[in-house]
């Protein structure tokens, strides 16, 4: 109820910019699709919103994803660029083989993808 209410209360002046941080987790499956069809409603809308999470299945419903592990950007794309980047089924097996290929004297590239929309930002 807590995490409805804060919600709900962030979106009652209709910001411009929306930051969330895990905005389902801890929902049932019904509250969870429900607010997600609201904040792509709002992206829709012309709202620019950042969400923070390290839940995959979140990160997958964003236009685009920055993936950072010990304070470095490791990847910067959609799901679908990141998937064929790495090489991968999942966003978890693709932050593991995006960790498992960097070197600790070498910082990973950004990988932008120039056909993002204005949707959401996702970062883990």
């Amino acid at each position: 109820m807590k995490r409805r209410l804060s919600l709900a209360v962030a979106l009652v002046h209709e910001p411009a910019v929306l930051v969330l941080d895990e905005p389902t987790v801890g929902l049932d499956p019904e509250h969870r699709r429900y607010i997600w069809n609201h904040l792509e409603a709002l992206a829709a809308q012309g709202c620019a919103i950042v969400v923070t999470t390290h839940v995959m299945d979140e990160a997958e419903r964003c236009a685009r994803i920055a993936m950072i592990r010990e304070g470095r950007l490791i990847a910067d794309a959609s799901p679908a660029d990141i998937l064929a980047r790495t090489g991968t089924n999942t966003l978890e097996d693709a932050f593991l083989a995006l960790e498992e290929s960097e070197s600790p004297d070498t910082a990973a590239e950004p990988n932008v993808s120039p056909s993002l929309g204005e949707k959401e930002a996702c970062h883990d």
